[in-house]
């Protein structure tokens, strides 16, 4: 297999790089959320086991107190819980909390469709200006050669244009992937305050 052909693999695999890393996100997203719920219930029910043991056991004056530290310790419960999705919704808070490598290279997970679809046609262009750099220092005639310097600085006169060219497809890519976000999380904003 020649270099000519692991370029396409190459440019497939990098373009699809995003949608692995947020299949690989809300999976474990997921799953921690499917924990914290399990824990959660998993006390609730305890705690009622609990009192429901010491109703048997205790007298009125001691059952009524157990019950307030009881219903105490599920609000604690309940405090932790939104603690933790306060937590959550500001580490998604919005793309002015990344920084500005992750703004550069867009280097977090997009949140809406067209994010997606922005997020791969820029790193498909990425990519593909990395593969026509390496390409243009290979020669045309003989596909198993080694990349030459030469032909490369031969060619510089094409290649610089076309490297530009590519560059300013990929920083519109950008701009549209960014402006996807702020959309994303001015439409949750609103949502929040309507809420409220």
């Amino acid at each position: 297999m020649g270099i000519k052909e692991i370029i396409p693999l190459l440019a497939a695999i990098i373009g699809l790089t995003p949608v692995v890393l947020k299949w690989i996100n809300d999976r474990s997203t997921e799953a921690a959320n499917r924990r914290s719920v399990q824990q959660a219930k998993e006390n609730v029910e305890f705690w009622q086991v609990w009192l429901q043991a010491q109703k048997e056991v205790a007298s009125a004056e001691r059952f009524a107190e157990l019950k307030n530290e009881v219903a105490q310790r599920l609000d604690m419960l309940i405090q932790k819980t939104i603690e933790a999705e306060r937590r959550e919704k500001n580490k998604r808070s919005g793309i002015e909390n990344h920084s500005f490598l992750q703004k550069a290279f867009l280097l977090y997970m997009p949140h809406s469709a067209s994010g997606w679809i922005f997020h791969t046609l820029f790193y498909a262009a990425i990519s593909f200006t990395g593969m026509f750099l390496f390409g243009s220092s290979l020669p045309a005639d003989d596909i198993y050669a080694d990349p030459s310097w030469e032909i490369f600085i031969n060619d510089l006169g094409f290649i610089a244009p076309t490297f530009f060219f590519f560059c300013a497809i990929a920083f519109l890519f950008q701009r549209f992937a960014r402006r996807s976000e702020r959309k994303f999380y001015k439409k949750i904003k609103v949502q929040g305050e309507n809420l409220q």
